[in-house]
């Protein structure tokens, strides 16, 4: 006699989440980060929905890793082409998607190899893309390292002012 054990129930798999980021006080043309993952369309249904709320456009950009630039010509072509094909193979299953929200530019954000876009985006990076495309809003599947919200900075410069300025008079008692 055999037995047969019965199948385990699956578990059902966490649902991906997008974070977003502001790097101004206002709204504005929204950029989207899309790293291969499975939290790449839920990414993509909300930043089409930001763009469709706002009237705004999207970038979409593909994160993708390498080493940096080489000086031999032949290197520096191959690992050009390289990037290019991740950027297309990333950026295809979300396209569709995100052209029915409305007008959409593709790009690529190039981080270091060390990085794991699978866990965190360097801000700093993100923060130049953004500065770059000219949005104001980033949608993220992971979580941005080194961010600060725009408030925040604003009173940090407001605070670092306060404290290299001229020191406050007092009145003589």
């Amino acid at each position: 006699m055999t037995t047969t054990q019965a199948p385990r129930p699956a578990l059902p798999a966490p649902h991906p989440e997008a974070h977003v980021y502001h790097f101004s006080l206002h709204d504005g043309h929204v950029l989207a980060l899309f790293t291969g993952s499975r939290a790449d369309q839920t990414v993509a249904h909300h930043a089409a929905d930001l763009a469709t709320r706002t009237g705004h456009h999207i970038t979409a950009a593909a994160v993708v890793r390498s080493t940096g630039f080489s000086i031999n010509a032949l290197l520096h072509h191959a690992r050009s082409r390289r990037i290019q094909a991740e950027t297309d193979a990333i950026l295809a299953p979300v396209m569709p998607l995100l052209a029915r929200a409305g007008p959409v530019q593709a790009t690529t954000l190039v981080v270091p190899a060390r990085t794991n876009p699978y866990r965190d985006l360097p801000a700093d990076r993100v923060q130049h893309l953004a500065e770059h495309t000219g949005t104001e809003t980033a949608v993220s599947p992971v979580p941005l390292t080194g961010y600060t919200a725009p408030l925040a900075r604003h009173l940090q410069r407001i605070d670092r002012g306060r404290l290299s300025g001229p020191a406050p008079h007092r009145r003589p008692s």
